[in-house]
């Protein structure tokens, strides 16, 4: 199998998270190859990050509203991007696997979009914050995926993963540590915008997860609403008539393989309480994520 084969195969079974991932990753390497032939030639490239990173101010963002998006898809430095790749497999693995791949890619885009919403506010709402009249930039998947993050630590607070040299931490203590560091950084260094869009991620990663156990599904159904808008410019095909028979009598016991995947999915899920994510097999971690495929 080639490499684009490969490549293909990711895609279609990997779910929004690998997806993700690979948008990042691809806009990374051709943003610096488009560049490269500058640089050795010493002469100064297309400007293409003023187009796709976004800004607080307001005027110019309403002049480039597509940033609000591409923002969170965009990075220059390596360790920019490979960190927050890092963080986002970590948490989208286990994330996918128990919420979906659906609000998984809700969560990223919402978390995103707060996360820009807090950094524009504060950058024309508090003084400290004035020298910055002409307007700051911003760019990066750190806000979007701490909504996917914090997302699913809000979720199950208590389900224990295993780090490499800590061994088991609850998620929750991993996640509140985040939040500390960024409160913390906003008054450090030069990127105070960077880490409020990150509270901002975070914030919305906490309330989605609440509204979720309460019943209300925000992420789901922001995605589902997409897949409605972008349904109405795909070429409608030509019907055919389509008949179908309703079955005459139901099979004694024919909701019985649904009620037994059900039992081996809540089986699992209590595995995980008990002894973490990583103590699953690899067909238990299949199976929730074809269930999870499913939602």
């Amino acid at each position: 199998m080639g490499f684009q084969d490969e490549l293909r195969t990711y895609w279609r079974t990997g779910g929004a998270l690998v997806r993700i991932i690979l948008v990042n990753v691809a806009v990374f390497l051709l943003l610096h190859l488009i560049d490269l032939p500058f640089f050795l030639a010493g002469r100064q490239g297309p400007d293409l990050l003023a187009w796709l990173k976004s800004t607080s101010d307001l005027h110019g963002l309403l002049l480039k509203p597509w940033t609000a998006i591409t923002y969170m898809f965009l990075h220059w430095d390596l360790l920019h991007i490979f960190f927050n790749m890092l963080v986002l497999w970590f948490a989208g693995r286990i994330f996918q696997d128990l919420l979906g791949p659906k609000r998984l890619l809700g969560n990223y885009l919402l978390g995103g979009l707060l996360g820009l919403a807090f950094y524009v506010i504060s950058y024309n709402l508090f003084p400290v914050f004035e020298r910055y009249a002409a307007g700051s930039t911003i760019l990066g998947a750190s806000a979007a995926v701490m909504g996917v993050f914090i997302g699913i630590a809000a979720y199950r607070p208590d389900l224990v993963v295993h780090l490499f040299i800590f061994g088991p931490v609850r998620l929750k203590y991993i996640a509140l540590i985040y939040v500390v560091i960024d409160l913390i950084s906003i008054r450090q260094g030069a990127n105070s915008g960077g880490h409020i869009a990150h509270l901002g991620g975070a914030l919305y990663g906490f309330m989605a997860a609440r509204q979720l156990k309460n019943g209300r599904d925000i992420s789901l159904g922001f995605v589902q609403a997409l897949e409605r808008f972008f349904d109405l410019f795909k070429p409608r095909k030509g019907g055919r008539m389509k008949v179908t028979h309703r079955a005459k009598t139901r099979r004694r016991g024919a909701d019985e393989p649904t009620l037994n995947k059900q039992a081996r999915i809540d089986h699992i899920l209590d595995k995980i309480s008990r002894s973490g994510y990583d103590s699953l097999t690899k067909d238990e971690k299949d199976i929730l994520f074809r269930a999870s495929n499913d939602r």
